[in-house]
């Protein structure tokens, strides 16, 4: 929504305009979404009164209270107020996307708290998380897997829950019945790495390995067209919230700008499940002083479930 916004005023912009240029958002009262003549967005707040919030100025973000602002508005007229006003120091429109975003998310939600303090604790959280992030992409063919399990899931809000939320853990979804590890690759084989830990765990828990073939093609998906078709099924504020921001930490800053457009196999056969338990594995002999065993595996010739199994634990519906 407010990228859109965004997008809209940008192609608008007065060649003239010495101020801030903008328009009111709709859903939210007293909120507004501006640019200046770099392209670079503010997202300012009415102000009711001035608690003292002292400004802040991070790597990312910038958050000035009580700013005196003049807006030009589309229909050519001005308007001067006291805002308090939230702005990105980045003019790459993949950034700004995902910046929007976050800031959508935060402050767009039904009855949300616009107090100095609340933006102020927002704010926060999210210069924290930019500060965090990779400048890289990272593994987006990897991304791209797991993304492909979510948005193919029956349910998937319950797909996305489980959904770990760092790219360390180890495995890539959990639920009370099962934890499930994918494994994405664009090799013709299904040769994947793993531990022994994810194959062999200590926990009294069942364990799927889910095996990806991908291949790159020209009208393929990007992993950002994935993200964007999920966080639109999710109804939970909270959950796409929460979903959006797994897939920047695992996907990196940028991952709006990949240009890595991948697809299925044409036939069906692109995934395949099976049961840990019943993988090899290396043999390691108790007291053994040997930890950290990773392993190369070649499932392709392996027993894998059956696809009724397959698709019954992949729907991620609670069943007796």
């Amino acid at each position: 929504m407010l990228f859109e916004a965004y997008q809209e005023l940008a192609r608008r912009f007065p060649d003239a305009c010495q101020h801030l240029f903008g328009s009111k958002i709709d859903s939210a009262q007293g909120l507004w979404l501006s640019l200046d003549a770099q392209g670079q967005p503010y997202l300012l707040f009415e102000m009711a009164e001035d608690d003292g919030q002292p400004d802040l100025k991070l790597k990312a973000v910038e958050v000035r209270f009580a700013c005196p602002c003049d807006i030009q508005l589309q229909d050519g007229s001005a308007l001067s107020g006291t805002y308090t006003l939230v702005s990105l120091a980045n003019d790459d429109p993949d950034i700004i996307r995902v910046f929007l975003r976050l800031l959508e998310e935060a402050f767009l939600a039904p009855g949300g708290d616009h107090s100095a303090a609340a933006i102020r604790e927002q704010i926060l959280s999210i210069a924290d998380l930019f500060t965090r992030l990779s400048d890289d992409l990272k593994d987006v063919v990897g991304l791209w897997g797991e993304l492909h399990i979510i948005r193919t899931a029956q349910d998937v809000s319950a797909a996305a829950r489980a959904w770990s939320s760092s790219a360390r853990a180890r495995y890539d979804f959990m639920t009370e019945r099962f934890a499930l590890e994918v494994k994405t690759t664009l090799k013709s084989a299904r040769q994947h790495r793993f531990s022994l830990e994810q194959l062999r765990p200590n926990a009294d828990i069942r364990v799927y390995v889910a095996s990806i073939l991908l291949t790159e093609l020209p009208g393929g998906e990007a992993a950002s067209e994935l993200i964007d078709e999920i966080y639109a099924a999710l109804d939970d504020p909270e959950s796409r919230a929460r979903f959006f921001r797994q897939c920047l930490r695992k996907g990196g800053a940028d991952i709006y700008g990949s240009e890595l457009r991948l697809s299925t196999l044409p036939d069906g056969a692109s995934i395949a499940l099976f049961d840990a338990g019943t993988l090899p594995v290396p043999a390691i002999e108790s007291g053994d002083p040997i930890s950290n065993v990773r392993f190369d595996l070649d499932l392709s010739d392996l027993g894998e479930l059956s696809i009724p199994s397959a698709h019954g634990l992949l729907s991620f519906v609670d069943r007796p």
